[in-house]
């Protein structure tokens, strides 16, 4: 039982770097977006993470890969640890908004006919993502999440 306690607070105290790790390796599971390319087809057009990443179409794809690497590593670099919170938390938030922006520049290109949606790869990359924001904001707001999550789950079991 003391092991899954420690890793379960060795995991809350690392959700960034937890979210990052789960964000890198969405981009090589499944499919990443989908598209319909209408017209009456029987097949989808699919996009998988790790196209977009190596594909000069679609810059904000090789984003996708490198900004969870700016997040492992910047608790790592001496000169940026004083942005550390900063980065953590502003990171992510700017990675939702590239997930978006390129759902949309697939959809406009014409390549997904007009309608592109998250597959498996996206919707794990957003939960990694959260946890990444999660983690981020403990950091910049310095608070920990241990703590909230032993409040709120403390807090469920009184209403019992």
């Amino acid at each position: 039982m003391k092991n899954k306690n420690e890793f379960l607070t060795k995991a809350l105290h690392n959700l960034d770097v937890v979210g990052a790790i789960i964000m890198i390796v969405s981009l090589f599971l499944g499919n990443f977006y989908a598209g319909d390319p209408g017209g009456g087809y029987v097949y989808s057009i699919s996009y998988p993470g790790y196209k977009l990443i190596f594909n000069s179409d679609y810059l904000l794809g090789t984003l996708f890969v490198l900004i969870p690497a700016v997040i492992l590593i910047v608790g790592q670099i001496q000169s940026l640890k004083q942005y550390e919170g900063l980065l953590k938390f502003g990171l992510p938030i700017v990675t939702v908004i590239f997930l978006f922006v390129l759902k949309g520049q697939l959809a406009d290109t014409g390549n997904a006919g007009g309608a592109a949606s998250f597959a498996t790869g996206a919707w794990i990359y957003l939960v990694g993502n959260v946890l990444a924001l999660i983690g981020g904001a403990a950091v910049f707001f310095k608070f920990d999440v241990e703590e909230k999550v032993n409040e709120f789950t403390k807090g469920k079991k009184d209403s019992k």
